[in-house]
C-alpha cells in the first residue's frame, strides 16, 4: 500500500526488462482503497483475493491472478447490526479442504451494546443451496429434531435475521430472548443469520457513446440459482426476477438450478445515453452468475 494508504501496488519480476517493476493496482478504480486502507491480508486458495480493511468499517477485496488475466476489486459492507469490520486474518485450510480460512473481526451494536464477532467466511462449496446453505452474515446453524422454534441467537438480539430452512428461504424473523419462533414449517435443518444483498452493475455499453440504446433481451448462464434468486434491470429500482415459466412449464416453489441456460428473455430496459445491466442477488437465495449476453438498438 502506497504512503497515502488508498492505493495498492504489485512488485513483481518482469522478464521483458529482466528487473523488478510496480503496477498500480487500483488504476482502474482510484477510489476503492479511500479513505484509507488499513489493514491487509492475502487469501490464496481457491484464488489469489487480497483483502483491504478500509477505515470506514468495508472492506475493498482485489481477486488478482496474473496468468488469467484478471484483477477485480469488489467492495463488502456488513450493513446488518451496524457491522463494521475492523480486522481480517488468512489462516490456511484445512486438510482436503480447498479453501484458505478467512475471518474477519466485525464491530456490531446488538441490543444497543457494542460487541466484536470473529466472524469466518463460508467456503463457497456451502454457498449453493441444498441443506447447509451458509448465505449469511454472522449466522448459526441448527440440525436436530423437526421444530419451529430456535434458539442460540443472543448475539442478534432484536437484529432482523434470514431463514433458510430445510433446503429453502423461509423469510425473515426478529430475534427476541435470543430465539425466533412461528416459522412456517418445522425445520431439521436451519441456517439463520444477517441478510444482505449482492450488487452489480456494468459499465457504459454500447460501442457508440453518448447516443441512445435500448437493451431489451437478456440471455442469462447460471449455477446453483435459486428460481427468483436473481433479479436484472436497468438500475437497482427497476428489476425483474427470472421466469416463473421455464419451458411451457411452472416454475416448482424453491427450486435451485444447477444450471440454466434459456433463450434471451425481455429486460426492462428504456431508451438511454447510459445504457446498462444492473444485477441483484439477495441472501439466503444463491445465485452464481457465469455470463450475461446482451441484445437491443441503437439510434445514431
Amino acid at each position: 500500500v502506497q504512503r497515502g494508504g488508498t492505493r495498492v501496488f504489485e512488485l513483481a519480476f518482469s522478464p521483458d526488462v529482466y528487473d523488478y517493476g510496480s503496477t498500480d493496482l487500483t488504476a482502474l478504480n482510484p477510489p476503492i482503497g479511500q479513505p484509507q486502507i488499513v489493514r491487509m491480508a492475502v487469501q490464496r486458495q481457491p484464488d489469489t483475493r487480497i483483502h483491504c480493511v478500509l477505515s470506514d468499517g468495508t472492506v475493498a477485496v482485489l481477486v488478482h491472478d496474473r496468468a488469467e488475466n484478471v484483477l477485480a476489486w469488489l467492495k463488502i459492507t456488513s450493513t446488518g447490526a451496524s457491522g463494521l469490520v475492523e480486522d481480517v486474518v488468512v489462516l490456511p485450510g484445512a486438510v482436503g479442504e480447498n479453501e484458505d480460512q478467512v475471518y474477519y473481526v466485525v464491530n456490531r451494536t446488538v441490543n444497543s451494546a457494542t460487541v466484536r464477532y470473529l466472524e469466518k467466511w463460508a467456503m463457497e462449496e456451502d454457498c449453493v443451496g441444498a441443506t447447509t446453505n451458509l448465505l449469511a452474515d454472522s449466522y448459526i446453524t441448527y440440525s436436530g429434531a423437526a421444530t419451529t422454534t430456535l434458539t442460540g441467537l443472543t448475539h442478534l438480539e432484536g437484529a432482523t435475521v434470514v431463514v433458510w430452512g430445510n433446503g429453502k428461504d423461509l423469510g425473515t424473523k426478529v430475534v427476541s430472548s435470543g430465539q425466533i419462533t412461528g416459522l412456517s414449517e418445522a425445520v431439521t435443518t436451519a441456517v439463520v443469520g444477517l441478510g444482505y444483498t449482492a450488487q452489480w452493475k456494468s459499465a457504459k455499453l454500447g460501442q457508440a457513446l453518448s447516443v441512445h440504446k435500448h437493451i431489451d433481451h437478456i440471455a442469462l448462464v447460471l449455477a446453483n440459482t435459486h428460481y427468483q434468486g436473481l433479479e436484472f434491470g436497468p438500475d437497482f429500482t427497476n428489476m425483474d426476477y427470472l421466469p416463473l415459466v421455464d419451458n411451457g412449464t411452472a416454475v416448482a416453489a424453491d427450486s435451485i438450478y444447477s444450471t440454466y441456460d434459456r433463450e434471451p428473455i425481455e429486460f426492462p430496459g428504456t431508451w438511454d445515453t447510459d445504457a446498462r445491466i444492473c444485477l441483484q442477488a439477495t441472501a439466503p437465495r444463491p445465485c452464481t452468475v457465469l455470463a450475461a449476453v446482451i441484445d437491443g438498438e441503437v439510434h445514431e
